[in-house]
């Protein structure tokens, strides 16, 4: 009889040796595999997918118009963004609303100030958007910060932005800073990059998703991340098609004629590929510049017009996109409502001047803050407070 019990606890010890641990979400900095719908769940992982959140209706899912403006805030486009954006409504009654990826040279920071007052998102896009591409490809942790998150603390200091309201960013010129960009987001609590382009998600469009597995995104420039990087959220720029059947990330890049006609059908024909497809968010990635070229902006303006016709179609800031895509839910109930709660911001302007011999520059530099004395020498990259002299400035 002894024996029979001895064989039984031998049985039940190896069936417990035996029996698989549970599985876990990976750690920051583990490589990064194949994600597991099963491990990712919302609202806190996402897998990199087309499919809609929630597994909703796409008939019943609220289509996401992201209008997104790169580099300055200044008197230049103030102006249009005033005509195109400030006096714009959702279907709720809210005010429409965009997300601005600041750099800091030719900033007007009173003005920023302004349009986040008026409930758009400030986002950080680099202090000083060095034109040598070749400059981002490889860079370390320790520049990403003294950059991206050099940028967020002026925008802070400069423009009295309040703390914890600048949470994402865009990379310039869309180059992709692989492992060391995104955990220089992570560490300095970063929700969200809205950089990385894709054609291969074009049609169905890839939806955001966080970076806890491996992306299944293509890689078009610059290196993507190998690495976890758990709760981070990529926004994919997905490609739109213009004219010519090119596929192109930002309206800069896209032939879409010179008339107001051609511009409108441009952004129609694609506004239709996401709005008849799985609803995913529909991007309208610029710089102000494209809408000072013939026929643009009244095609722009048109297109924006022709969006009241529906009454499930929000412009949207990134951050409110990726609240809905946390925890979704249909258009009957998505409304995004307006955020009384959002802090406000008071901007008693400063005029600062600055001669060359106080620049980095060869040239005089000039620039509008909020409720602060002038620093002693111009802001910029290593001396964001501006207490210390100058060094000239080698963008390369």
């Amino acid at each position: 009889m002894r024996w029979i019990v001895a064989l039984a606890a031998i049985a039940l010890v190896n069936v417990t040796v035996a029996r698989p641990s549970k599985e876990s979400l990976p750690s920051l900095g583990d490589p990064a595999h194949t994600c597991k719908p099963e491990l990712c769940k919302l609202p806190d992982c996402r897998c990199s997918t087309p499919d809609i959140p929630g597994d909703i209706d796409a008939a019943k899912v609220p289509q996401v118009v992201l209008i997104t403006f790169d580099d300055a805030v200044n008197v230049v486009n103030y102006a249009q963004y005033e005509q195109l954006l400030f006096n714009r409504f959702n279907p709720n009654g809210c005010p429409a609303k965009a997300t601005f990826f600041i750099s800091h040279e030719y900033t007007d920071y009173t003005l920023v100030n302004d349009v986040f007052n008026r409930g758009h998102e400030i986002a950080s896009h680099s202090i000083t958007h060095r034109t040598n591409n070749n400059f981002w490809l490889n860079q370390t942790t320790e520049v990403w910060t003294s950059e991206i998150v050099a940028e967020r603390t002026i925008l802070e200091s400069l423009a009295a932005i309040p703390e914890g309201n600048i949470v994402g960013m865009r990379a310039p010129f869309l180059i992709n800073g692989g492992n060391e960009m995104y955990r220089t987001l992570h560490d300095n609590q970063f929700n969200y990059d809205c950089t990385w382009p894709t054609r291969e998600y074009e049609d169905p469009g890839m939806w955001p998703y966080t970076l806890d597995f491996r992306s299944k995104q293509d890689c078009q420039i610059g290196r993507c991340p190998t690495e976890s990087f758990p709760g981070t959220w990529v926004v994919p720029m997905v490609d739109l098609t213009d004219a010519h059947d090119n596929p192109c990330a930002m309206l800069d890049t896209c032939d879409s004629g010179d008339t107001a006609d051609t511009v409108f059908k441009f952004l129609t024909d694609n506004f239709k590929e996401h709005y008849e497809g799985n609803r995913s968010p529909f991007g309208l990635f610029m710089h102000s510049a494209w809408l000072q070229l013939p026929g643009h902006f009244d095609g722009y303006e048109k297109f924006l017009n022709s969006m009241s016709s529906y009454d499930d179609v929000y412009f949207t800031t990134i951050s409110e996109l990726l609240e809905w895509v946390k925890n979704p839910t249909s258009t009957e109930s998505a409304l995004f409502d307006c955020d009384d709660s959002r802090p406000s911001a008071q901007c008693n302007k400063v005029v600062c001047g600055y001669k060359a011999e106080k620049t980095p520059f060869t040239s005089e530099r000039y620039m509008n803050i909020c409720n602060r004395e002038c620093p002693p020498y111009y802001p910029w990259y290593g001396n964001i407070d501006g207490s210390q002299p100058p060094t000239p400035w080698n963008p390369y």
